[in-house]
């Protein structure tokens, strides 16, 4: 089984409810799918990519199916983040050999190949650490989360809308803070208003 220094997992198995009835992975950007504008910026990088998404859901697994990412379709998605994140995990151990596993949400726009490449050079100075970008100006944590082997075990677990939040708390002093002003990490979008705001900086 060949070995990787890193994977992917993005999760795109979420219901986007706070859309009032618009698939927000689905919302175009420039043209592109805001799941598959994150999906090219990653794969730029040439680690393995893996991507979450609803059982029977023809629409994302069709956008994403065009890439050479690897999808892995959750059956009880509704159940929260965790499910995505211990599924997800699952898979990707079984599929390949890797040492870290960087997750991540599908819906931060601004995330480039640039950006995934400077928080990996970080958590690749201390790689037996788990590593977040922090921006202590705002008290915020973004992603990916860059986790090493040794939480495989404890992120198949993972169940819930805390998804991995659970490890991360209980082993803070295993934590390499990636430190940065730049809101690439932090900003998501969950509304039709986010996604007006964030277009309207462009426009």
């Amino acid at each position: 089984m060949t070995q990787h220094q890193i994977c992917f997992l993005f999760l795109a198995a979420g219901a986007s409810k706070r859309m009032r009835g618009r698939d927000k992975l689905l919302q175009e950007i420039d043209g592109v799918p805001l799941i598959l504008r994150i999906l090219n910026e990653a794969l730029k990088l040439n680690f393995p990519v893996f991507v979450t998404i609803p059982l029977n859901d023809t629409k994302r697994k069709l956008i994403v199916s065009k890439t050479n990412a690897v999808i892995i379709e959750i059956p009880n998605a509704d159940l929260g983040m965790g499910q995505s994140i211990a599924k997800g995990t699952s898979e990707i151990t079984k599929k390949l050999s890797t040492h870290s596993i960087a997750i991540c949400p599908a819906d931060l726009p601004n995330l480039s190949e640039n950006s995934f490449k400077n928080l990996i050079n970080h958590f690749l100075k201390n790689p037996e650490l788990m590593c977040r970008p922090t921006q202590f100006r705002n008290l915020k944590f973004g992603h990916p989360v860059i986790f090493p082997k040794k939480y495989f075990e404890e992120l198949k677990l993972s169940e819930g809308d805390l998804g991995a939040r659970k490890i991360i708390n209980e082993n803070k002093k295993f934590l390499n803070s990636y430190e940065t002003d730049d809101d690439c990490y932090f900003l998501d979008l969950d509304t039709p208003e986010d996604f007006t705001n964030w277009l309207s900086r462009f426009s």
